[in-house]
């Protein structure tokens, strides 16, 4: 009996333990779900470290802090960023939080150079599906070593998991090719044309770079930009490692899909906001003549009414002038009556002075 009641209490113990297990089981996948990651550049300032824990709305205690080092975006940057691309600081940030459903939720903040398409596109590459990612930095950057912050932390959350090293290679790659590409033909066309090709490449698996260079070449066609020779070399080159990751496309192809359907809204958005600029200019410009020709007027009017005053000054002058002469005519002609009057009395008096003399 002492046996059975031994085996019977360890029994209940067993039970209670694995229903104390299984009620806490559900609270742990949550919170893995949900665990949220933090890179900061290893060259901020402590207040400015403290100003992107408040912009990521986190604080150490609901998020795991990172820092990236310089020596740690030289290693995946150093072979194919410019030095003034890269810099010799590490200030970019980013907030990582992946998700078990959802795609890839991407926005950054005082980035001048990578864009929200650009950091899908390598997310894709690198293979990360569902995620909400900001990068992002205190004041103005490139954030051109963004990406490998944004890798590092979702590596190191509870919900992620470690990234080839070879796809984290290619996937920093692709963020600059995209981004000088960008700075010749817009950084959201260039952004589509590598998605474009790249969703060619993995689908149909080239085996040879002729093969790798029909498919750049048709891209470059239907988007219809100039490129040189070396920068179809530079696309070329790309897209031979991103064949060679052997990437499923059957797993990516609605990520790459989804990624074509945002950038092209943005475009769209970009073009729609550069037409009501032009019509915004349009009407500023034909107000502005409006005002110009209503202005003109106005002065012709003035100028007009200037000289008609002068004119009836000029012909208000020459009638008192005329006036004036006819008064000094007049005046003359009464002194030339009054002389040829005295002129009379005179030859009067002589006759007179004659008379009386023959009288003598």
């Amino acid at each position: 009996m002492k046996i059975v009641k031994k085996i019977s209490s360890k029994l209940v113990i067993m039970f209670m333990t694995l229903c104390l297990f299984i009620s806490f089981s559900p609270n742990i996948t949550a919170f893995a779900d949900s665990f949220k990651v933090v890179t900061l550049g290893g060259n901020l300032t402590q207040d400015q470290k403290n100003q992107m824990l408040d912009y990521f709305k986190v604080t150490k205690n609901d998020a795991n802090i990172l820092e990236i080092t310089t020596s740690e975006e030289q290693k995946y940057l150093g072979n194919v960023a410019s030095p003034a691309q890269l810099g010799n600081k590490s200030i970019s940030c980013s907030y990582v939080e992946p998700t078990s459903k959802g795609g890839l939720t991407i926005s950054t903040y005082n980035l001048t150079w990578v864009t929200e398409g650009m950091i899908r596109n390598a997310l894709i590459t690198a293979g990360v599906e569902n995620a909400n990612v900001i990068a992002a930095a205190p004041f103005k950057v490139s954030g051109t070593a963004a990406l490998t912050g944004i890798l590092k932390g979702f590596e190191n959350s509870s919900a992620g998991s470690k990234i080839d090293e070879s796809k984290k290679e290619v996937a920093n790659e692709e963020i600059v090719v995209t981004g000088d590409l960008g700075d010749k033909i817009g950084q959201d066309e260039a952004a589509q044309l590598i998605n474009d090709v790249k969703k060619d490449v993995v689908k149909e698996k080239p085996k040879t770079d002729k093969e790798i260079e029909k498919i750049v070449e048709k891209a470059v066609k239907e988007y219809k930009v100039e490129l040189s020779n070396e920068d179809r070399e530079t696309i070329n080159s790309l897209m031979t490692k991103i064949n060679g990751l052997d990437l499923n496309y059957n797993k990516i192809k609605n990520q790459l899909n989804d990624a074509a359907s945002k950038l092209k809204e943005q475009l769209n958005s970009e073009e729609a906001q550069g037409f009501f600029a032009k019509v915004k200019e349009f009407f500023a410009n034909f107000f502005k003549t409006m005002s110009d020709w209503f202005s003109n007027d106005s002065t012709t009017d003035t100028s007009s009414t200037k000289n008609n005053t002068e004119s009836v000054n000029t012909e208000n002058s020459v009638e008192n002038n005329n006036l004036n002469e006819t008064t000094d005519e007049s005046h003359i002609q009464d002194k030339n009556e009054k002389s040829d009057l005295n002129q009379s009395e005179i030859l009067s008096t002589e006759n007179s002075n004659s008379q009386n003399s023959l009288n003598k």
